[in-house]
């Protein structure tokens, strides 16, 4: 039983062991590809350095910030020879990066070159790395930011920089920066949408990374920085390269040679883990064909109208009907419901109007399916509407008129609705250029397409004079509120 649990807990052991190699000491895994990186004060033994066949690729520091001023004239004293020096820099630094450029590919190195981010314009960076670089298609470039302080570029400028890069060379560059820099861009993943898109070239001087490298954004590091002049000296060093000094930075990758070969130059975005297009891979079939379908919607037109269709029609897309006029709509309606509308209600003098309180058949009707013309649609709106605003309004709008006959004598008065009568007299009323209609219908109008002149004419006083005295106060209201 004992043997049968040691035999299993290796097991377990082994099949974890691949995964942990990534995190803890990889580098001395033989099968595991090494890439030194270095800058213009590293002296450099090419032989010695390319007898070793684990180290596969070479990156060499190109620019450093924004380039130097070309024209030094005008300067003086101090400032003339600080700009002249920084051409000498600038000048030899080149000459030295496209002399190990050589060299390296001579000796079947893959070759890289990384930008020196410091602060100020990160567009005006990026061209002048692209211009110093000058990278064939399968050159590594990078961005190197040192760490999240004022002294070096910032995070948001790095953004622009990618994005700069992307534009001159058709591809993303591979963000450098500490372990730290690394998990603050990881914690704050939606204000860097690019850097935390960005292969990772890791820089963290100690033997095991579990736990400490940012895997809720980085599934894994293009390359990790475990040896520098930091943690390496005549003592003790975690990897000695032959041909160089201690100073001298040594990466690993997790490939071996072969792999970091087809890898290189790591210029593809990479997928965060359980990132979203892997949730959208798992829904259902069902669930697929649905937003299909709902994709579609609006794209076929029916030949004939469904039940209802004529709500669609007046409030639907412009381009699934015809223009609508609702003046002449309105006026036709008119016409033949005016009869019907202007149904006397008898009330007792002196009590509380009928009108102004709701009554059975003023409920509140829903629009039945089988409506199939705008004509009665709008009747329905129409009748709703009215039952909503005329009870309120009913002292404003209506006064008794004598009735004939004994309900006269007997001091009963009749109240008539003057709404249907005044459409019912539109058509007309349009005919001689004066159209007063109800604020609630002109607040509705679209663009004025008749030949009316003006959307509300001014009623002179002869006009009014002609009006029956219901008809007068109604305009009378409409005017003092205008």
């Amino acid at each position: 039983m004992r043997l049968a649990l040691l035999l299993a807990y290796g097991f377990v052991l082994a099949s974890a062991a691949p995964a942990a190699a990534a995190w803890n000491e990889p580098w001395k895994s033989a099968d595991k590809a090494l890439v030194i990186d270095a800058y213009e004060f590293n002296p450099i033994d090419w032989n010695e350095l390319a007898s070793d066949k684990r180290i596969a690729g070479f990156i060499n520091k190109a620019s450093d910030g924004l380039p130097p001023e070309w024209n030094c004239n005008g300067l003086k004293g101090d400032d003339q020879k600080l700009c002249k020096n920084r051409w000498w820099k600038y000048s030899v630094t080149k000459e030295l990066y496209q002399t190990r450029r050589q060299m390296a590919k001579m000796k079947g190195l893959l070759w890289g070159a990384y930008h020196l981010a410091r602060p100020g314009n990160p567009r005006a960076q990026a061209d002048h790395f692209v211009d110093f670089a000058e990278p064939a298609a399968d050159d590594l470039l990078a961005l190197d930011i040192e760490d999240n302080d004022d002294e070096w570029m910032s995070l948001s400028d790095a953004e622009i920089f990618a994005d700069q890069i992307k534009i001159r060379t058709g591809r993303y560059p591979v963000l450098y920066t500490n372990g730290s820099t690394a998990k603050y861009i990881a914690d704050n993943a939606a204000d860097y949408p690019l850097l935390t898109r960005l292969p990772l070239w890791y820089a963290r001087y100690r033997d095991d990374i579990t736990g400490k490298f940012p895997t809720d954004n980085w599934s894994s590091y293009a390359l990790w920085q475990f040896s520098s002049m930091h943690n390496c000296n005549e003592r003790s060093c975690p990897y000695r390269v032959k041909g160089a000094k201690t100073d001298i930075d040594v990466n690993v990758s997790t490939y071996d040679v072969a792999g970091l070969q087809k890898a290189w130059p790591f210029d593809e975005l990479i997928e965060k883990p359980g990132n979203a297009g892997n949730l959208i891979a798992s829904v259902s079939d069902s669930t697929k064909s649905q937003v299909a379908a709902a994709a579609d919607l609006g794209k076929k037109k029916s030949a004939e109208p469904a039940p209802g269709g004529t709500l669609v029609a007046a409030y639907g897309p412009a381009e699934h009907h015809p223009a609508i006029d609702p003046l002449q709509m309105l006026t036709s309606l008119a016409k033949g419901k005016a009869q019907d509308a202007s149904a006397d209600h008898k009330v007792a003098d002196g009590s509380e109007t009928a009108a102004s309180l709701p009554s059975p058949e003023h409920e509140a009707q829903p629009a039945s399916p089988s409506v199939n013309s705008f004509r009665q649609a709008v009747s329905l709106a129409a009748k709703g509407l009215d039952r909503l605003i005329a009870p309120p309004a009913e002292a404003a709008v209506r006064l008794p008129e004598p009735a004939d006959g004994l309900a006269a004598a007997e001091g009963e008065r009749v109240q008539r609705s003057s709404v249907m009568k005044i459409l019912a007299s539109a058509e007309a009323e349009r005919r001689a250029n004066a159209l007063p209609m109800p604020a609630r219908v002109l607040s509705q109008l679209g663009a004025d397409r008749s030949d009316r002149g003006g959307r509300v004419r001014r009623v002179a006083a002869d006009h009014l004079a002609a009006l029956g005295p219901v008809d007068r106060r109604i305009f009378g209201a409409f005017e003092a509120t205008r």
